[in-house]
């Protein structure tokens, strides 16, 4: 299994692989996880109370909504555990993927057995954008649909009018939804899904802090749905799944999400970077597609991830994403400020 951030025996100063927020994390978060260092003698909250109930008050901030409470919410061990739980939860037969996207999603259907994967492939002459198109793979067989919102590697975000249609439709057949929004909050012009969440049953959606704050080593994940889906989705999580690291740290970032502008702030840091980087990198002749995110999705005939690594920086190879091919490649908007002295 491939993923950007595989530093580990290699040479690299500069890791442009991995989809982390410019915006440097915060001195309070950190501190944070200072703090937790008195706890570690103690079991973990098992029902992660403080923590459940400061990211519902940030989503709700963050998406402009009042209704979501603590039993809406579920942390994990990163947005990876949660993708796995619900996947188990669920226990599709057909499943409906857009491709390219996230190889984390197979990596958990893989452990089922009999698994049907449907793959819409999004197209290039349309810059990878999800269309209403996506909804005539949506059948009456099919028992979940899995999007990431920004998707992943193309950093397009699904349009409201289109997110909608989709839903809509899954809710006509019976289909569960995955939604993975860990980049939502590093984007322009993504909607969350989180106000559908009255109306659509078994609607998942993941998010984490890993990549807002930039600390994917303390792996804070959470999913949030309806009451009921939620109280069905704790049995499919181990017991005390978040560390007090996670739970004390996890509670930092909503906290600060409440009473500063970080996010907002974060946006138009990546918004620059990214203008920066395309037009860096088309003044190489780098083909750059549109991006709302932290990454941009390039082509090139040349060998761009040798060319890069051997001066000891790391992009993200994509010729193992389904529906890509050799010549593509992923890189963080930090390189916006590292590629000009590099080439």
């Amino acid at each position: 299994m491939i993923h950007g951030g595989d530093i580990y025996g290699k040479t690299i100063e500069y890791d442009l692989s991995v989809n982390l927020n410019p915006n440097p994390c915060p001195k309070e978060i950190r501190a944070s996880l200072e703090r937790a260092i008195g706890d570690v003698g103690k079991y973990p909250d098992i029902a992660q109370r403080d923590f459940r109930c400061a990211v519902a008050e940030a989503e709700n901030k963050l998406v402009k909504c009042s209704f979501l409470t603590a039993d809406n919410i579920l942390g994990g061990n990163g947005a990876s555990e949660l993708i796995f739980a619900i996947i188990r939860l669920i226990t599709p037969k057909n499943v409906v993927l857009p491709v390219p996207g996230f190889y984390g999603y197979r990596h958990g259907l893989k452990a089922l057995e009999g698994v049907n994967i449907r793959e819409y492939r999004l197209r290039e002459e349309e810059d990878y954008a999800l269309t209403d198109d996506f909804a005539r793979e949506i059948k009456e067989d099919t028992d979940l649909v899995i999007l990431t919102n920004p998707n992943n590697p193309t950093g397009r975000a699904i349009p409201g009018q289109v997110l909608d249609t989709v839903l809509q439709k899954c809710a006509s057949v019976g289909a569960a939804v995955l939604i993975d929004e860990c980049f939502l909050h590093l984007s322009d012009g993504a909607e969350s899904a989180v106000r559908y969440l009255k109306d659509i049953p078994n609607l998942f959606i993941v998010n984490a802090y890993t990549k807002l704050f930039g600390i994917p080593g303390v792996r804070i994940g959470y999913c949030m749905g309806a009451c009921e889906n939620i109280d069905r989705l704790k049995a499919c999580v181990p017991e005390w799944n978040m560390s007090v690291f996670a739970l004390e740290a996890g509670r930092a970032c909503a906290k600060y999400i409440v009473d500063t502008d970080y996010v907002a702030l974060s946006k138009e840091i990546i918004a620059d970077r990214r203008q920066e980087l395309a037009k860096f990198l088309e003044s190489r002749k780098i083909k750059v597609y549109p991006s709302d995110t932290c990454y941009v999705l390039v082509r090139t005939e040349d060998d761009l991830y040798n060319n890069l690594f051997d001066k000891k920086v790391l992009i993200r190879d994509c010729s193992n994403f389904e529906g890509l091919s050799k010549g593509y490649y992923r890189i963080s908007v930090a390189g916006s400020r590292i590629l000009p002295d590099i080439f």
